[in-house]
């Protein structure tokens, strides 16, 4: 089988040339959350065996990804609803932004590896919040980026590709997740940050109940979109282990 791996086409926010930013880089991984420990590295064979589906192919449009310096909070109170579509109004220059860029993820990809997808130059500081935007975009916004374009035409957001039962489907979304993440990290120079964007697909398909859902029902659509909303997170992770650098050092003290 031909092996797709990722694409992704990025558009930067950055001073690349100037000596006063630091390098962080953007990472994805589609995989069960860092408290999941049971179903980890293993996670398109345990999504089988659970539902029966499958997954090939995973695409979300990012808008855009933030990093807030500490104690800016210009943003309070604007946060739309999740589907709010809202003109941007983030411009502060405190604000170290990258987007609209695609995160197309397939194969081995999909079994809990952290890719690397990019990066963003920041000034240097401490940071105190991550927010991200998985939106659709236009066509004038994704650019000559194809793939991006593919969703843009769309109206898509998100597109997961796989099958159930043995029978192919495509699950295609125009979902908006904005999230804001409470986080406390510090760029220096000489350093080089990771940020992780991890997509959780465990909970996709099942129910409240633990029933499963089908994809291509469109009555499920309404629980398939909110679950996807509530699996995609996105933490400070500079060793690119999965894990958010804060959590892993209160491992460290409890053994």
């Amino acid at each position: 089988m031909r092996f797709i791996g990722l694409f992704t086409s990025l558009m930067l926010f950055s001073a690349c040339g100037s000596e006063e930013t630091v390098k962080v880089g953007l990472s994805a991984r589609v995989g069960a959350s860092s408290g999941a420990q049971a179903v980890r590295g293993k996670v398109a064979q345990q999504l089988e065996a659970s539902t029966g589906i499958t997954i090939d192919r995973v695409r979300l449009s990012v808008r855009e990804l933030e990093l807030e310096h500490e104690g800016d909070d210009s943003d309070d109170g604007q946060q739309g609803g999740p589907d709010e579509d809202r003109p941007d109004s983030r411009d502060d220059d405190s604000e170290q932004e990258i987007g609209p860029f695609l995160i197309d993820l397939s194969e081995e990809d999909l079994n809990g590896r952290v890719i690397r997808v990019g990066n963003l130059h920041v000034e240097p500081g401490i940071f105190d919040e991550i927010e991200f935007d998985i939106g659709k975009v236009s066509t004038t916004e994704a650019g000559e980026d194809a793939a991006l374009k593919e969703l843009a035409q769309l109206g898509a957001s998100v597109i997961i590709d796989g099958s159930i039962d043995g029978e192919p489907f495509s699950f295609v979304s125009s979902i908006r997740v904005e999230q804001e993440r409470e986080a406390h990290f510090e760029v220096k120079q000489g350093e080089e940050p990771n940020i992780t964007i991890n997509i959780d697909p465990t909970g996709w398909f099942v129910d409240a109940e633990g029933q499963r859902l089908d994809p291509r029902n469109e009555s499920a659509r309404s629980t398939i979109e909110n679950n996807l909303r509530r699996s995609i997170d996105a933490f400070d992770d500079d060793d690119m282990d999965s894990n958010e650098d804060d959590d892993d050092n209160d491992d460290n003290q409890d053994d």
